[in-house]
């Protein structure tokens, strides 16, 4: 379930001023650029989800964050149905962006509470 509020989210994304966007299979690699744009100062990012079991991938990485970067919002993109929104809501999506307005996404994150 998500860390943040939405306010908290939004509140960050604000601040930023940008939302990093990343994606790759390698759960190794993804915890690099999550380092790299912790040290930079990105406290939010962007998992893309693109490509076979990218849920795994966004899962472990979000683990990752708890443990090791712990201000650090994760969240996804490229969300199509209200599945896969809520797919990885469970595994902890922050918020969640999708390519086109669809009230089936909006009902279930509103559900939950997410942005």
């Amino acid at each position: 379930m998500a860390k943040f509020s939405r306010i908290e989210v939004a509140t960050v994304m604000e601040k930023t001023g940008l939302v990093p966007l990343f994606f790759h299979n390698d759960v190794e690699l993804g915890k690099k650029v999550l380092e790299a744009c912790y040290k930079g100062g990105a406290r939010i990012l962007e998992f893309t989800s693109r490509g076979d079991f990218a849920h795994e991938v966004f899962g472990e990485l979000n683990k990752f964050c708890e443990t090791n970067l712990p201000e650090m919002i994760m969240g996804v993109g490229s969300i199509t149905d209200a599945g896969a929104a809520s797919l990885y809501m469970q595994l902890g999506a922050n918020f969640v962006v999708t390519p086109v307005l669809r009230e089936d996404i909006a009902l279930v994150c509103n559900r939950r509470k997410v942005l």
